[in-house]
């Protein structure tokens, strides 16, 4: 494995990764509140960006391998083959993918999953390392491994893969060093890295939705015209013989 969840599990339970964790959580909250009535599903390593309250099923890549999670003594994840999920096609309103593209061989096939899993304008929420940020870089972090992605390359991804992008958030503007740094300090760099650095945010959470395509009208007189075709008369007892 490129790096498995018990790592990344580590990493969230120090202080950086709370820290992070804080931060993620609070930005994907301006993009994203899931309803209770509708289908949620989460891929990846979801569990620290989780609204408050809410429980969905979790996939997890083999990839990345797997944990229990439980909630009132029911488990909610499960192992899955990347390119095979093992849901029925249109059967969900929402997905979350975190900490799991990344580190998928084959990205086209992992969200041609996705968009299958998807209903129809179904929505898609994906966190991923940004390439130019300073997180992807740090590999003592879960961002600094497997494949790290530009604005400009994810969009295209979606698109070839049937999703449309509609919106791009970059998040954790703080260095990966801000563990060390009075928390005062570490707060000011965020709030000025959201305003004057936006190229620079570790990491990018697009939203995207399933794209759905209009079955073209028929030409009434084409359909005719194939209806009555002629068709070259023939014994049924004929041999090519």
């Amino acid at each position: 494995m490129l790096y498995d969840v018990g790592k990344i599990d580590a990493f969230y339970n120090g202080v950086r990764g709370q820290m992070v964790a804080k931060l993620l959580r609070q930005d994907l909250s301006s993009i994203w509140i899931p309803s209770k009535t509708a289908s949620n599903l989460a891929v990846g390593f979801p569990f620290y960006f989780f609204p408050e309250s809410m429980i969905c099923p979790v996939l997890m890549p083999v990839e990345i391998g797997g944990m229990a999670w439980a909630y009132e003594q029911e488990i909610y994840t499960a192992i899955i083959d990347s390119k095979s999920w093992p849901l029925e096609s249109d059967s969900m309103d929402c997905i979350l993918i975190s900490h799991a593209l990344e580190f998928i061989p084959n990205h086209h096939r992992f969200l041609m999953e996705a968009g299958r899993v998807l209903k129809s304008a179904g929505k898609l929420i994906l966190m991923v390392p940004h390439r130019r940020g300073l997180w992807s870089r740090a590999e003592t972090t879960p961002f600094g491994h497997g494949t790290p992605f530009s604005k400009g390359q994810i969009f295209r991804l979606l698109k070839n893969t049937g999703l449309n992008p509609e919106k791009c958030v970059r998040s954790l503007f703080l260095p990966p060093f801000a563990d060390k740094l009075p928390e005062a300090v570490s707060n000011q760099i965020e709030i000025v890295g959201e305003h004057l650095l936006q190229l620079l945010g570790g990491v990018l959470i697009v939203e995207a939705t399933k794209m759905v395509y209009a079955e073209p009208k028929k030409n009434r007189a084409t359909t005719k015209a194939r209806l009555f075709a002629s068709v070259k008369s023939q014994s049924a007892y004929s041999s090519s013989e």
